[in-house]
């Protein structure tokens, strides 16, 4: 009986057992007969998904989801190569250039990839010479020429959609071919029905639809950027941007701000504002008088019609010291490509033509004056003044900030006078030069927003100056315009107040004129100890040198 019980025990484990294989070996076949029917299910989700953003959006999120995808890979590599440096290697400045350099090439690639908002950004980085190394300046400042135009197919959806029309049905002529390729549109030379040939800005077809996702993405990654790396201070800037970015894309608004413009410059015979022709434009087309005229760092170009670079910059620097300190209607993207220049045709002189006027900053009556007298204060050395304007403006570092205008050293304060100066010596005047323009970005942080454009105009101008040799004084023009407009607005006109202007302006130049010499004295001094073999030749450039903002101020 035991052993018949053990029997049956082991018969009905036996047929679980069985059963148990049976189902297992089912249930591997439905699971095999159900992943086709996933994967086949997924691929045709993603088919549809893709199929209908293309029909619908025309691939605008399918776009965002690529560009997004390679600005992430461009950040990661390049955030790579940075934690790679070790700063106490022997090689460290050399390696860090060459990163520099591959880093600027890697982001310019991916903002031409990316196109639309990259490129704006790209540019906005390029203006900044006087921080940024000059490996990144340099190469995204290419940004400017090498923008990727559209297709003729993309601009006629623009019309079709503004218009209602073809461009050829619009205009008499129209040449699809662009003159020139900018971030947010392209222009191209076409001809009004009354025969008068004008440029028609034409803006890019989804780079309406594709702002919101390609901002975002820009924002979002300068953040992580700025989380692994203390030493990045731009994304403040890119945030204030965004709302500016919005009213560059309506050009309705940058006809107005051209208009406006041209009413401004009207005292100035030198410079001009091509006219809008309101019939042709609309929110994303404008039509403007074509005016003829080479890039103002188009040096070649400039010589070739015997223009002076000396009458070029002085005419230049007046043109945005008068949006600066009199109108406070200021051209917040004066890069090159915006300014072109011409020969007039009746007195051989130099035309200054202001281009793309799609972002401006305003600037009130209770900023620009207290700017006035902190200019004036600054050249007087009257800090006591100079901190009074700064607070009206917002400044709490009142002596920073006049640094980040003027571009060189306040105080040059007085200490032994020696006979010979060594490497050491010379590389210690450089290291202290170098601390004290890094406090510069924390400095633009401190500042009140509107002041942040008046900077980037500024520099941006600088930096044009800089390319034609440095040949005017800029702060120096800039110094004087602000008395003159410190007068015109709050001096009256009454003799006895005139009286009063002149004689301070006699003691205001005399203040221009110390503070050159003052530094010529130091550059003449650094030569002369060379020439007589007490100090390195490196001491020639020393003062040019420490007037310099480094290159490597703002690496990554």
């Amino acid at each position: 009986i035991v052993i018949l019980q053990c029997l049956r025990q082991l018969l009905s484990q036996g047929s679980r057992i069985r059963c148990r294989n049976l189902h297992s070996q089912r249930d591997a076949a439905t699971k095999r007969e159900g992943l086709p029917l996933v994967r086949l299910s997924l691929l045709a989700a993603g088919a549809g998904a893709l199929g209908y953003d293309g029909i619908v959006n025309e691939f605008t999120y399918s776009g965002a989801s690529v560009r997004f995808v390679r600005s992430l890979k461009t950040a990661g590599l390049i955030a790579a190569d940075y934690l790679q440096l070790d700063e106490n290697d022997v090689e460290y400045e050399a390696k860090l250039k060459a990163l520099h350099q591959k880093s600027a090439e890697r982001l310019l690639e991916t903002c031409l990839r990316n196109g639309g908002l990259y490129i704006k950004v790209g540019q906005g980085f390029a203006a900044i010479n006087h921080i940024l190394p000059v490996e990144y300046t340099r190469t995204l400042s290419q940004l400017q020429d090498r923008c990727l135009p559209t297709t003729r197919a993309d601009v006629q959806k623009v019309f079709r959609k503004d218009f209602g029309q073809l461009p050829e049905e619009i205009y008499e002529e129209f040449d699809y071919k662009p003159v020139a390729a900018a971030s947010l549109a392209q222009v191209f030379k076409a001809k009004l029905p009354n025969g008068e040939q004008v440029a028609v800005k034409v803006q890019y077809n989804d780079l309406q639809k594709r702002f919101v996702s390609d901002l975002g993405t820009i924002i979002f990654l300068q953040d992580i950027v700025e989380f692994f790396f203390k030493n990045y201070n731009f994304g403040w800037i890119l945030n204030d941007l965004r709302k500016n970015l919005v009213l560059e894309l309506n050009f309705l608004q940058e006809g107005q701000n051209a208009e406006r413009c041209a009413r401004d410059m009207k005292k100035f015979d030198h410079v001009l504002v091509p006219k809008v022709h309101w019939p042709y434009t609309k929110v994303r087309v404008l039509t403007l008088e074509w005016m003829d005229g080479c890039k103002i760092s188009d040096l070649e170009a400039i010589k070739s019609q015997n223009l002076s670079l000396k009458d070029v910059d002085v005419k230049l620097f007046n043109t945005f010291a008068e949006q600066i300190f009199h109108t406070g209607f200021v051209h917040a993207d004066p890069h090159p490509g915006n300014i072109f220049v011409r020969r007039n045709s009746k007195n051989g002189l130099a035309d200054i033509i202001l281009l793309d006027h799609g972002l401006y900053e305003e600037l009130p009556a209770n900023v620009r004056g207290p700017l006035c007298e902190f200019w004036e204060a600054t050249v007087l050395r009257d800090e006591a003044k100079m901190q009074t304007a700064a607070e009206k403006i917002g400044i709490a570092d009142y002596m920073r900030f006049a640094e980040v205008l003027f571009q060189q050293p306040i105080r040059i304060r007085g200490g032994t006078v020696r006979s010979k100066l060594s490497q050491e010596d010379i590389d210690h005047m450089q290291e202290i030069a170098k601390k004290n323009f890094e406090h510069i970005m924390g400095t633009l942080k401190e500042m009140p927003r509107s002041m942040l454009f008046v900077v980037r105009n500024l520099n941006t101008v600088r930096a044009i100056s800089h390319q034609h040799g440095d040949m005017v004084n800029r702060p120096r023009v800039m110094a004087r315009y602000a008395q003159r407009c410190l007068y015109m607005e709050h001096g009256g006109q009454s003799p006895l107040q005139f009286v009063r202007w002149m004689c301070r302006r006699v003691y205001f130049e005399y203040c221009l004129f110390a503070s050159a010499f003052k530094l010529q004295l130091f550059q003449w001094y650094f030569h002369a100890l060379y020439l007589v073999g007490r100090a390195p030749p490196s001491a020639r450039t020393v003062m040019r040198d420490m007037l310099t903002p480094p290159a490597d101020t703002a690496a990554l």
